[in-house]
């Protein structure tokens, strides 16, 4: 294929970074590396026309990434949260506060599906995002991924200890163990299942759920018979770069 259309898509989070090769609209190749920048030069370098980027990180390390960028010579370009884009209406006052990555999630699931959907993202942090079939979105929740709930418990208390766990459940647990790991996981289904509740006052019975993040498939297979329906989808953040950052 030729490299002129290559293009590079970043998903740049606070733990780790997810990306893509593209030519074109066609997916080569993607991976996942450790949130360290050293990483990225292999895959710039690599005859890359553009790159794509949706980041979070903290301020110092998205300098640290344009700066890799602009040494680089390649042009690239930063997806912002919007007003409005690709048929979905972002419900913030202040769309500047949104973060990027909840917003092209949103744009990525409302136009895979046109209709009323709840996006759910198992990450560092879980967030749910309802929208309706007009593409209005609604709100949603932030609350604290598997991880970050561990490390509270752990830095919080004082005879809270654990170890890693082997396998992912909500049932009743036996010891500390169990119940930590248990514990989180029951949290986040039960958080979702009550977040799907709540949307259902805004957008109507009828809607797709949509779930992505690395702990989304957990969190799917955990919510068992009541999530048969929802589609999980690897890369819904970086789905939604190019309709975000679509020329008018």
């Amino acid at each position: 294929m030729h490299d002129l259309a290559l293009i590079l898509e970043l998903d740049v989070g606070n733990t780790a970074i997810k990306w893509r090769r593209l030519n074109g609209a066609v997916i080569l190749d993607s991976g996942r590396i450790a949130n360290e920048l050293e990483g990225l030069k292999e895959l710039v370098g690599a005859g890359v026309c553009l790159v794509r980027v949706a980041s979070v990180a903290f301020a110092e390390r998205e300098a640290e990434l344009r700066a890799l960028l602009v040494g680089a010579k390649v042009k690239y370009e930063f997806a912002v949260s919007q007003a409005e884009c690709a048929g979905v209406k972002n419900g913030y006052d202040d769309v500047s506060r949104m973060g990027v990555d909840r917003w092209l999630a949103m744009l990525a699931a409302y136009n895979s599906c046109r209709d009323a959907c709840v996006i759910i993202d198992a990450g560092t942090a879980l967030t749910i995002d309802a929208v309706g079939k007009d593409g209005q979105h609604h709100g949603g929740y932030i609350l604290p991924g598997a991880g970050l709930a561990l490390r509270a418990l752990e830095q919080s208390t004082g005879r809270v200890r654990f170890g890693i766990a082997e396998s992912a459940d909500t049932g009743l647990g036996k010891n500390t163990d169990a119940c930590v790991h248990n514990g989180k996981w029951l949290g986040l289904v039960g958080a979702v299942k009550l977040a799907l509740y709540e949307a259902e006052k805004q957008i109507g019975r009828h809607y797709k759920v949509l779930v992505t993040g690395g702990d989304g498939m957990n969190v799917k297979q955990l919510a068992g018979e009541y999530a048969e329906s929802w589609h999980y989808s690897r890369d819904l953040v970086l789905d939604g770069l190019a309709l975000a950052l679509a020329k008018a």
